[in-house]
């Protein structure tokens, strides 16, 4: 398949999409509404597999079984807290001691169940405005099919090069390759009032700590001032807690 010379037209794309949408929410059994609550490895699976029917005719399968004897892996990833998605060659030793690749296309799942849900606002994935979260979802597997497509054909991949840029923009519509998910962050500071910075208490075995938010991912890590802690680069000592955001009750209003 010539990647390069590839150019779908703006409605056939929209036709496509929009068939692949209704099919997940025809044949899936956790992603039954748009703003869908659950979802599996195999709702990946599939969604990989439509776009593999309906934009390549089969061509990312059959390459797939080209490269290596090894499945395509899907994976739901609550950890990621920047990327929405990772499209990864990895090399694994096989019991008969042959070290052989696979590839892995990862989903950050946390940061699209944070997204239409608790903060309301637009939001724009690989330059198009998304209406709720299953388009989301589409927009993320589209770049990283992007992003498996050249590891194919050049065995390399940037979203920052001209390559993928032009790639993505004739084959799906995107304007650009940043996501506008809903972070952590974000949704600590607008639901919980919490920000990295600002002063926190929390409850710890019948004992009421206050302390900094130094990080928020799945958690905060909050620095709480102890003489016996570490010391860290404001000189200072403190002990970290991990905690979890509904758990914080914000000490001050203003930022530092």
């Amino acid at each position: 398949m010539d990647l390069l010379s590839t150019h779908n037209l703006p409605a056939v794309i929209a036709a496509r999409t929009a068939a692949i949408y209704e099919a997940v929410l025809r044949e899936s059994q956790h992603i039954r509404r748009p703003n869908f609550e659950k979802i599996g490895t195999d709702d990946l699976d599939r969604l990989f597999r439509l776009y593999d029917e309906h934009f390549f005719g089969g061509w990312l399968t059959e390459t797939v079984r080209a490269k290596t004897p090894l499945p395509l892996v899907f994976r739901l990833s609550g950890r990621m807290t920047r990327a929405c998605g990772k499209t990864t060659r990895h090399q694994q030793r096989q019991p008969d001691g042959c070290v052989r690749s696979y590839f892995e296309i990862a989903i950050a799942s946390r940061m699209l169940f944070m997204t239409f849900g608790d903060v309301q606002r637009p939001v724009v994935v690989c330059g198009l405005t998304c209406e709720d979260r299953l388009q989301a979802l589409q927009r993320i597997m589209e770049h990283e099919i992007i992003h498996l497509a050249e590891l194919f054909v050049w065995d390399r991949s940037s979203c920052s090069g001209a390559r993928f840029k032009a790639m993505a923009k004739s084959i799906f519509g995107h304007t650009g390759t940043a996501h506008d998910l809903v972070t952590a962050r974000e949704h600590a500071s607008v639901q919980h009032g919490v920000w990295v910075g600002s002063m926190v208490g929390f409850e710890l075995e019948g004992r009421r700590l206050v302390g900094r938010v130094n990080r928020i991912h799945r958690r905060a890590t909050v620095l709480v001032e102890d003489d016996e802690g570490q010391r860290y680069s404001d000189g200072g000592r403190y002990t970290k807690f991990y905690v979890p955001v509904e758990a914080l009750v914000a000490q001050d209003s203003g930022r530092s």
